[in-house]
């Protein structure tokens, strides 16, 4: 199969500049191209001011992410093959993501559920011309747990294809147009299921997330038997089928948040060997 192209987008604050440089230095060269959204443009570390409804806060994340999103479709729509959209204290292992979407899951998903064709080129050496379904794929959350309101949690990200992101621009103009909000994640599910596009389940075989809105230890020992019997968190509540412990997370995880520079360069070094033996 053909290697996909991915962009990742980010959407981060003026404040949060300086700590680019930690994904540019690790997971950020991996992307096949970058773009970070802002509120000041600044050349050296590659964000662009995005100009958006309503005042720069907290509460308004859902016009920075539309205003985000339609600049991404009219520049580089034609270029990109996936796009995945993150803030600035994301762990995204591209080379996980790289080969998930490569697989023959995935590349059925993208084909309606059927079996992808036996060769990704036709004579000429092209990409064979086929109807492509679309997807949102992330951590799918159930919020309150009510499984008829499903959304992809944005913290880890949510990874679209080209399909998925034409028909998301399509409906933004009618979808929560002037909505002030810091739930950018919740709107999106909602304005993608209008169109009857859904959270794919992107648990591996043994039914491990790929997707994660926590750091690696905090998946590993904060939510153990105890929280679990509680049962008054919101994590517990929104979660759909989880394990818990060493099984929660997959061996072939995607994205990890609230993981801040210090983290993700010692995590950036232990994956990729950097480490002294």
């Amino acid at each position: 199969a053909l290697s996909p192209k991915i962009l990742c987008v980010l959407f981060v604050v003026e404040q949060d500049h300086d700590k680019l440089e930690s994904i540019h230095n690790t997971w950020g060269s991996k992307c096949d191209g970058m773009i970070i959204g802002s509120n000041r443009t600044d050349r050296r570390i590659g964000a662009v001011d995005i100009p958006h409804e309503g005042p720069e806060v907290y509460n308004n994340i859902w016009q920075k992410v539309r205003s985000l999103w339609f600049y991404v479709y009219d520049n580089y729509y034609e270029d990109y093959d996936y796009f995945h959209s993150g803030g600035s204290d994301l762990y995204l292992l591209v080379d996980n993501l790289r080969e998930y979407l490569v697989s023959r899951e995935i590349r059925a998903a993208s084909n309606g559920g059927r079996d992808p064709p036996p060769a990704d080129n036709d004579e000429h050496g092209e990409p064979s011309p086929t109807y492509q379904t679309p997807l949102y794929l992330g951590r799918r959350f159930a919020l309150m747990g009510n499984r008829d309101d499903i959304f992809v949690g944005g913290s880890g990200g949510y990874t679209i294809n080209k399909a998925a992101l034409k028909q998301f621009i399509l409906m933004l103009p009618y979808c929560e147009p002037h909505g002030e909000t810091f739930s950018e994640d919740l709107m999106m599910a909602r304005c993608l299921k209008q169109l009857g596009i859904f959270p794919y389940d992107t648990k591996d075989v043994n039914g491990g997330e790929r997707y994660h809105p926590f750091r690696p230890a905090d998946h590993l020992t904060v939510y153990n038997d105890t929280d679990i019997a509680k049962g008054d968190d919101w994590y517990l509540k929104y979660c759909i089928d989880c394990k818990w412990g060493i099984d929660h997370a997959s061996s072939q995880s995607v994205a990890f948040h609230g993981v801040y520079p210090e983290l993700m360069n010692r995590m950036h070094a232990i994956l990729y060997g950097y480490c002294d033996k």
